[in-house]
This record gives C-alpha cells, sequence and structure tokens, in this order.
C-alpha cells in the first residue's frame, strides 16, 4: 500500500512538467520565443539579442530576465551574452539588476528539477561524467562549491546548479551562495556591457581577475567556512 504523501508528490511532479510540456508546444509563441533567444545566445549575436529584447517593448526587461533563466537550462549557451547585451540596452545598473535576478531564478529552476525529479532526468540535461565532477567537489567543499564556482565564470553555473540539487545541501543556503558568488561577475561584465565595441579586451581582463578571485577564495576556504556559513549553522 502506498503512502498517500507519496503518492501527491508523484502526482504533483507529473503534473508540473506536463503543463511545461503543453505550454512549450501549444502557447502561441513560448516555442518560437524560446527558440529564437537561444539562437541568438548560441551565436552570441549581440545586436540580434539586443533586437530581440526591445522588440518585446516595455516587457523587455521580463523578456531579459526570462532569457537569463531559460539559458540556464540549456546546455553550451552562455549566460555571458544576455549580461552583456542587458547592459548595452538598459544600462550596467539596470542590466546587472535584471541578470542578477534572471540568473539567481534560472539556478533556482535548475535547483528545483534536480532536486525533484533526480539524476536520470538531470543527465539528459547535463553530461554524467560532469556531474561526477561536481559530486566530487561538493563532497569536498560543500556550499563553498557554490560560492566559489560562481566567482569563477569559466566553470557552467548550470552543473554547479544541478550538482547542487542532487546532495542535501538546504535551498537557503544554496540561494545565498548563488546569489552572493555572482554578483561580483556580473557587476564587471554589465560595467564593460555599457560600451560593446571595447568588451572584447575588457571581458578577458575580467575573466582572468574573476578566476584569480576564484582560486584566492578556494585557497582561504576554510575561514570563509569558519566565518560565514558556520556562523549562520549556529544561529539557526
Amino acid at each position: 500500500m502506498s503512502d498517500p504523501a507519496t503518492t501527491k508528490s508523484y502526482v504533483v511532479k507529473i503534473g508540473v512538467l506536463a503543463l511545461a510540456l503543453a505550454a512549450y508546444f501549444y502557447l502561441p509563441g513560448i516555442q518560437e520565443f524560446i527558440s529564437s533567444g537561444v539562437a541568438y545566445l548560441r551565436l552570441r549575436n549581440f545586436e540580434g539579442l539586443r533586437q530581440f529584447i526591445l522588440s518585446y517593448g516595455v516587457w523587455a526587461p521580463v523578456t531579459s530576465i526570462s532569457l537569463m533563466a531559460i539559458q540556464s537550462m540549456v546546455p553550451f549557451v552562455p549566460g555571458i551574452a544576455i549580461t552583456i547585451t542587458n547592459a548595452w540596452i538598459f544600462g550596467w545598473e539596470l542590466g546587472a539588476c535584471y541578470s542578477w535576478i534572471g540568473a539567481l531564478l534560472g539556478a533556482t529552476i535548475d535547483f528545483g528539477i534536480a532536486r525533484w525529479y533526480g539524476r536520470p532526468v538531470v543527465e539528459r540535461f547535463i553530461n554524467g561524467k560532469m556531474l561526477d565532477k561536481a559530486d566530487g567537489f561538493f563532497k569536498k567543499n560543500g556550499v563553498l562549491a557554490v560560492f566559489i564556482t560562481r566567482l569563477t565564470p569559466i566553470v557552467p553555473f548550470k552543473v554547479i546548479s544541478y550538482g547542487a540539487g542532487l546532495t542535501q545541501m538546504p535551498f537557503s543556503r544554496f540561494a545565498v551562495a548563488t546569489g552572493v558568488g555572482q554578483t561580483p561577475a556580473i557587476v564587471l561584465y554589465s560595467f564593460i556591457g555599457q560600451n560593446l565595441t571595447r568588451s572584447l579586451r575588457a571581458t578577458v581582463t575580467v575573466t582572468s581577475l574573476l578566476m584569480i578571485l576564484g582560486i584566492t577564495a578556494y585557497y582561504y576556504r576554510d575561514r570563509l567556512e569558519k566565518y560565514f556559513f558556520s556562523q549562520n549553522d549556529e544561529e539557526s
């Protein structure tokens, strides 16, 4: 005899998945929106992405945030392209804000997918070997793995978000580490993204600095764990 709570949870999970698939295939414009936005991102077509976002008029900020959230679920699609484009369109302050919200929303979705549906579903998005490496990093560093990898843009965020969802990490700690860790990269890339014609050299410089920051954070990970996350545990 099955547990009613387990059965209810299973039904809810299937229902949410069915609604998402139905929206993608049957709601007008959803599939076109996703396919067009992802295509611009794959091609690093900044001008096309800019025109695509602006075509939604007053809904352009929502479009930008939605694209940032959607790209987190798609392999090999760079979120940095949206961050730079947002700054180009809205200015670095608002652009950074929209990028930050979209990135956190996307990370939350990835975390939720992994937590709800488990590894077999996650492996449809992420290579199993990459997940194995993420598992080892999480076992060694815990929530700091999220914080450190958010600082270094060369690490795919989606791998970390999915990987964290497969652990026992509380969502609140994941969200805090993600929100704080992603801030330096988003602010810096947004600042250089205001003038796209000068962004290539600046992007390389910022990426190098963030890599150094990430390596430094990893080197001092024990102190970071002690002064930030262990204090939170004592207060809770």
